[in-house]
């Protein structure tokens, strides 16, 4: 599930951590106290450009987070995520200081870097900087998805069915129009006809439509199948209900089971047991 994430509010928190790293850059190798650095105006030279150019490093990682966590989320692609923002985060960023920095020893100290300890040194650190950046996004990543998920847990108990108590009859469910589905903390209502199946996954529930979004959901499987039209969605498994314009194609397994491909596409297999294997076809060939 992808997290909608705005772009990162932390201006103070960017301003702070890169002057910080420019005074800890400036410092590497100087043997003289704070008070008689600051005596030096040169320091405050160097310290202005520091500054200047990890809140350029740090911009930019913040904006290649950003449009990561829209497309790459660190659970569902952990493997894709990982890499990109290993290249995208970290490398791109220590390229883009290599030549910034070869830049300004070439045409401002009119020396060359590759005869300076810079190299060895700063570039080296360097990449510690770019490492505590990206682990800090990561953080507030988590941070983030821990928020949004009490924001939905709460969601889901306001809207989810009182529990009997044994004692009372449950009625039959009347055949629904439309599912109240949580997104953040916001009720939607989801007509029935744009659910393409529902799921179960580390004990929520969820639905997702023909058009791909995807939203949690107060009600359990076997309460769906009770509620929604038994004419078009069917119990696949234990594990999900399909409608069935979702169920694009299906063939023949071990043990007289069927494998479905569904659409939009399951990211497991989907088996139909053989004892549900001729009630499926039934059903679905009298659509």
């Amino acid at each position: 599930m992808n997290v909608p994430f705005n772009p990162y509010k932390d201006h103070w928190i960017r301003i702070s951590g890169a002057v910080l790293w420019a005074h800890f850059i400036k410092s590497l190798g100087y043997r003289e106290s704070l008070f008689e650095m600051f005596m030096e105006p040169v320091y405050f030279v160097d310290i202005l450009a520091g500054t200047g150019i990890s809140l350029l490093i740090w911009e930019l990682i913040r904006q290649v987070t950003s449009q990561l966590d829209r497309h790459y989320d660190w659970l569902e692609h952990t493997l894709m995520r990982t890499f990109l923002q290993l290249l995208l985060g970290t490398a791109l960023p220590g390229l883009v200081v290599f030549f910034i920095m070869f830049l300004y020893f070439k045409y401002f100290i009119t020396v060359s870097i590759f005869e300076t300890p810079w190299l060895l040194i700063e570039y080296r650190v360097t990449f510690l900087f770019l490492f505590m950046i990206n682990g800090y996004y990561l953080g507030h990543y988590f941070y983030f998805r821990f928020r949004l998920a009490e924001q939905q847990v709460t969601a889901l108990e306001a809207v989810r069915p009182p529990i009997l108590t044994g004692l009372e009859e449950t009625p039959a469910a009347p055949a629904i129009q439309s599912l109240i589905a949580v997104k953040g903390a916001k009720n939607i209502p989801v007509p029935v006809e744009n659910i393409a199946y529902c799921y179960v996954r580390d004990e929520n529930y969820y639905l997702k439509t023909f058009d791909e979004q995807q939203f949690m959901i107060p009600h359990t499987l076997d309460e769906l199948e009770t509620m929604l039209p038994a004419a078009i969605f069917f119990r696949l498994n234990r594990q999900l209900v399909a409608h069935f314009k979702a169920c694009a194609a299906f063939k023949s397994i071990e043990n007289g089971k069927l494998e479905l491909t569904l659409k939009p596409s399951f990211p497991e297999p989907v088996v139909v047991s053989q004892k549900k294997a001729a009630t499926f076809k039934e059903w679905l060939v009298s659509r």
